[in-house]
């Protein structure tokens, strides 16, 4: 699945920006900070961040700006979406927010386009620029816009909000869990010492996993209790896992989330931290910020100082663009990281 690009010609009022961003962010915020960056005529990523405490204004504004310094034709457009006290039109909430921000931008090279507060994106909802607040609007029907238009075709779903978007990770019922686990423990203890190092049994592992991908994008029934022992046991193969990372692009990407979905959900603890992390690099990729740390905070449950979910952390809190992340999907893609089908074959035939 490619991230959901907008040009900026479709955006004509702030009011259609503040419209658009349950399908940006996949949720309707609320007492956000929300920062849209513009790149090429199109909106390149969009960064959402609980308002902070006034007291930190300053400190948040310069943790925000840092990530986007040296990047050359980028601008930004700063959303505060509610927010609590103000008086608008004549004071509108977290000013000095706002303020300490654009300062902060300004030090960073990054020119900020406008900065608008409204109370919410429902239809309707008012909405009035810090510059000017002569410079007003009202927010039209979020469902019509021609950003939802895209959102639809393209299988975006939208939540009610963030706590929302995390219920759909919330695990398994404990007893289902449990069934797992046990399976798990019988994978592991009729496991040969060295099948991890055994090309043959990887290349079988990860035929499996592709296999279910390939599936997930148009299965109904859910995964069976074998079935999740097996791919989370496939995947606990670091090998395994890392090629995997390749199915984030291409005409299975789609079915691939899916699946690393539905096991962040189904697979105990803690081999349930790489389905996570597949799941993060799969919305990062596609640049769901939002979905991403939430899958990393799974992740990081399971597995507390899962290496790679650390590391996929450090890129988003850096501001790494999707676009980078990408790049790493292709080339694990490309990358022959298990023999093929033909490797094996003299090796097939040595042993019938």
């Amino acid at each position: 699945m490619t991230p959901l690009t907008v040009p900026t010609g479709r955006l004509h009022t702030p009011g259609d920006l503040v419209a658009a961003l349950p399908y940006l962010l996949g949720f309707h915020p609320v007492d956000s900070l929300v920062l849209v960056q513009l790149e090429a005529g199109a909106i390149a990523r969009t960064l959402r961040v609980d308002l902070p405490a006034a007291r930190n204004d300053r400190r948040a504004a310069d943790e925000l700006a840092l990530p986007l310094r040296g990047r050359p034709g980028l601008r930004v457009v700063v959303l505060v979406i509610g927010g609590g006290r103000g008086d608008p039109p004549e004071e509108l909430p977290r000013e000095h927010l706002v303020a300490c921000l654009e300062a902060s931008l300004a030090h960073a090279g990054v020119p900020v386009t406008c900065a608008v507060w409204s109370p919410a994106t429902a239809k309707g909802s008012p909405w009035l620029s810090y510059r000017d607040l002569g410079d007003s609007g009202s927010v039209p029907d979020p469902t019509t816009t021609a950003v939802a238009a895209e959102a639809v075709v393209r299988g975006f779903v939208t939540h009610r909000d963030r706590a929302a978007l995390a219920a759909t990770l919330a695990p398994d019922p404990e007893e289902a869990l449990s069934r797992r686990s046990a399976l798990l423990d019988q994978l592991v203890s009729a496991a040969g010492e060295h099948d991890h190092d055994d090309p043959a049994t990887m290349f079988r592992r990860r035929e499996l996993v592709r296999a279910q991908v390939a599936k997930a994008q148009h299965r109904t029934a859910p995964l069976t209790d074998p079935e999740v022992a097996d791919l989370a046991y496939a995947l606990s193969d670091l090998w395994v896992r890392d090629a995997s990372m390749g199915d984030a692009i291409g005409p299975h990407a789609v079915g691939a989330e899916r699946l690393w979905t539905e096991l962040t959900r189904a697979t105990p603890h803690p081999e349930m931290a790489e389905p996570a992390t597949l799941l993060a690099f799969t919305a990062y990729v596609r640049g769901d910020g939002v979905l991403t740390r939430i899958a990393l905070d799974r992740a990081q449950e399971a597995q507390p100082g899962h290496r790679l979910s650390v590391l996929l952390r450090a890129a988003l809190d850096s501001g790494m663009p999707p676009s980078t992340v990408r790049n790493l999907a292709e080339r694990a893609a490309a990358a022959p990281w298990l023999p093929t089908e033909a490797d094996l074959a003299p090796e097939a035939a040595d042993h019938p």
